[in-house]
């Protein structure tokens, strides 16, 4: 605990202080730095011998010092090479496991970069189930995406090493996120040397250099601002009626923005977030559902066409079959309008960590009140999507209050932040499928028990430390 630590160095510091200034006085002739330097040696017992003759009383003040002093000298080195051994190892090991990750995929994607673009890109990769691999030399970036559960690998992307880590001889792409263009083209040449039949998609950022990415190995390049500019300009017309043309309408594959059914049928997923078991039948009424298709356990074993007796547990996930002017879970009226009130019996007595939970019960009520409204899927999603951003960086900063005050229960709560990143990922991932009303009570009952529960435990540590 970062109390006891403090404890320890104040006792040690007050030993030098009480040694030196003893030494000083009782010895003739003796510099305070001769005091300290044989205080040093004293209590870590290296055994270079006495600087100076010492007086019969120098020798009992020694023999008093040696033994208040060794103890607490010992219990320092100990914490001091706990704090260091922990650190590195974990580190080690975090890294192994992540690198014998990406040494089992192949035919996976690189992207480069996980700023602005690669985030947005990272995000749909995931959805859609493709395996890839982030590079990126920036620390920061790349928690965050550790914290997704994305593979990473740290490091220059243009660099050999980089790519051999990330596995670019078995990868089938490579998505250059990097607002450089001289940086994009060394990334696009190294990437074609090492594997010449990679994809590689570059995003462009002057116009006028493209030739010289294609001579680099680039197949495509992309200009996001472009892309953006031809976005407003659907918005605008949008707004003034007009159906601006659609590029995509002369492509050979296009891809529907919701679930078509068929005949008014349709496939959605149910999962339970609550602690309370209920059977499949009582899931069915809650949703309006015609039958569960399949069950799939939280530990992934999957059963189908299961008995509506059967019971079903927390994070258990059922696929169900629903017409369309059925398909509407049933949830309560009055907190689907009003959602989650801040009150200061949610506040955790933490400012910093209390404006942010506010941030999150503010995003949490604008998705909410978008799926009761029955917006588009494009705004649903857009809301969804800032508030998995929003909670990633809560998450992160509240980690760092826990490891500069080292909170005992630190572990715990970094292993319940990535479950639940993990799981609002997936709710992401299958957003077209998942009752929008089934994702409102998951953020709903996570953001309470989050509150209430760890974060309490949280801040009342934390004002014990001082901090408000």
């Amino acid at each position: 605990m970062q109390t006891k630590k403090m404890q320890i160095v104040i006792v040690i510091v007050s030993i030098f202080l009480f040694g030196t200034l003893g030494y000083y006085f009782i010895e003739d002739g003796w510099t305070l730095f001769d005091a300290f330097y044989m205080v040093a040696i004293t209590i870590t017992t290296v055994g270079f011998g006495e600087i100076h003759d010492l007086s019969p009383a120098g020798r009992i003040f020694t023999t008093f010092l040696i033994f208040t002093g060794l103890g607490a000298a010992a219990t320092f080195a100990t914490y001091f090479a706990r704090f260091i051994i922990e650190g590195e190892l974990k580190g080690i090991f975090g890294r192994k496991k992540m690198q014998n990750k990406i040494k089992n995929i192949q035919g996976h994607y690189i992207v480069c970069g996980h700023g602005e673009n690669g985030i947005t890109i990272c995000l749909n990769l995931y959805e859609n189930e493709i395996p890839f691999v982030v590079i990126d030399s920036d620390a920061e970036a790349l928690e965050i995406a550790e914290q997704r559960g994305y593979l990473t690998v740290k490091g220059d992307a243009a660099s050999d090493m980089a790519l051999l880590a990330a596995g670019i001889e078995r990868a089938s792409g490579i998505v250059t996120c990097i607002p450089n263009d001289a940086s994009t083209i060394s990334i696009s040449l190294a990437a074609r040397e090492l594997n010449n039949k990679i994809h590689i998609i570059a995003q462009g950022n002057d116009p006028t250099i493209e030739t010289r990415m294609f001579r680099a190995g680039v197949d495509t390049v992309v200009y996001p601002l472009k892309l953006g500019g031809e976005q407003i300009a659907r918005l605008i017309a949008k707004h003034y009626g007009i159906a601006p043309a659609d590029r995509r309408q002369h492509e050979d594959v296009k891809i529907p923005e919701h679930d078509p059914g068929v005949m008014g049928y349709y496939i959605r997923i149910f999962r339970l977030f609550d602690d309370k078991k209920i059977t499949i039948r009582e899931a069915i009424a809650k949703t309006n559902s015609l039958f569960a298709v399949a069950l799939k356990t939280g530990d992934g074993e999957i059963l189908e066409n299961p008995s509506q007796d059967t019971e079903i547990t927390r994070n258990d996930s059922l696929v169900m079959l629903v017409q369309k002017t059925k398909s509407i879970l049933q949830t309560d009226v009055s907190q689907k309008e009003t959602g989650i009130t801040w009150s200061d019996k949610l506040s955790i007595g933490i400012t910093a960590i209390d404006e942010e939970h506010r941030n999150l019960v503010l995003l949490l009520n604008r998705f909410q009140k978008s799926v009761s409204a029955g917006s588009g899927r494009e705004k649903i999603v857009s809301v969804f999507e800032k508030l998995l951003d929003y909670t990633v960086t809560h998450f992160k900063n509240e980690e760092e209050f826990m490891q500069k005050y080292d909170y005992p229960e630190t572990d715990n709560q970094v292993q319940e932040h990535r479950a639940l990143t993990k799981t609002v990922m997936e709710l992401n991932k299958d957003k077209r499928y998942v009752f929008q009303e089934n994702i409102c009570e998951f953020l709903n009952s996570w953001l309470k028990e989050h509150i209430m529960g760890t974060d309490k435990k949280l801040g009342e540590f934390l004002n014990k430390q001082g901090v408000k």
